[in-house]
């Protein structure tokens, strides 16, 4: 049982205070591409261990043949009698209901957003005909006299500049504008900001994810901004920050302008573009090994009870 509590302690800890360290690395001006891996890896393995760590509270160690089901069903029994249940079935009933609520509250958000998605798949869908019309040129130019510059996420992306751009900017800064849209596709930047937005919204209890949708949404744009700069130079993304606009985007989109646009001109003139290739990698698999230690560990104690179980 002393590990099962050093988990739920760690898990309880990561939750309150895990939003804490990763604002103090943001301040160290750590690399947003290896922020964003921790910010996600955090979330997605805070979720995953407090579901393993239900499910072992719902297998008492010194129980593992009754499991979890016969145990909640014991506790239920017990109350409709009238009667105290014991120990390990009251553990086993919490576990269980406790785990439902979260998985039912998980499903419903991915629900909502699968219907959501639904009523825009037509519009999307004629989008992406357009797309294709152009002989598979990237990106798909609309006509607008705004300079407006997307990227929508998606099983085949798609990016989305207005003919504006080409009167407003010069050659250079349309070509910073497309790779800032570019990168935010490879980074499969629309996926992640759904992952922590579902989860958030599931589990809103959790100081951590409540923190995690604000936090990841300014981190994919400073990590397009250094992609960017690093192809086509930093005055070319000043160029094109400084003269693009926020518009009103579809739910969906990710546009270049529209936030922290202050702070991103301050750091593409003052500051570096963050970590090279292999450090950045480095980086991201050390700081995404770190948060998914406990889920690991989580995982690892499990197996060990299933193995005592049937051994």
């Amino acid at each position: 049982m002393t590990p099962l509590v050093a988990l739920s302690v760690g898990g309880i800890l990561l939750a309150w205070r895990g939003h804490r360290l990763l604002s103090w690395l943001a301040g160290r001006r750590v690399d947003p591409t290896i922020l964003l891996t921790g910010w996600t890896a955090s979330t997605v393995g805070l979720v995953a261990s407090l579901l393993a760590t239900l499910s072992l509270v719902a297998l008492p160690v010194g129980d593992h043949h009754s499991g979890a089901l016969r145990l909640a069903g014991e506790c239920w029994t017990a109350i409709s009698s009238g009667v105290a249940p014991g120990a390990a079935a009251t553990m086993g009933g919490i576990g269980v209901m406790t785990a439902a609520v979260v998985v039912v509250r998980i499903a419903y958000v991915v629900h909502g957003r699968f219907r959501r998605r639904r009523r825009n798949a037509p519009h999307l869908r004629q989008l992406r005909a357009l797309a294709a019309d152009c002989r598979g040129q990237e990106p798909l130019w609309i006509e607008d006299e705004r300079p407006i510059a997307l990227s929508i996420g998606g099983r085949a992306g798609l990016i989305i500049l207005s003919r504006a751009l080409q009167t407003h900017l010069t050659p250079a800064a349309v070509r910073a504008t497309l790779e800032h849209e570019r990168a935010h596709l490879r980074g499969r930047h629309h996926l992640i900001l759904a992952v922590v937005d579902t989860l958030a919204t599931a589990l809103p209890w959790c100081p951590l994810l409540r923190a995690a949708p604000e936090a990841a949404r300014d981190l994919v744009e400073l990590a397009a901004d250094s992609q960017a700069a690093r192809r086509c130079g930093k005055p070319a993304v000043r160029e094109a920050l400084s003269r693009l606009t926020g518009h009103p985007m579809p739910a969906a989109a990710l546009a270049m302008a529209g936030r922290l646009t202050e702070a991103r001109l301050q750091r593409l003139s003052s500051g570096s573009l963050g970590a090279s290739g292999l450090s950045r990698l480095a980086g991201c698999s050390a700081i995404a090994a770190g948060a998914l230690v406990l889920p690991a560990a989580t995982a690892g104690l499990a197996a060990r009870i299933v193995l005592c179980a049937f051994g």
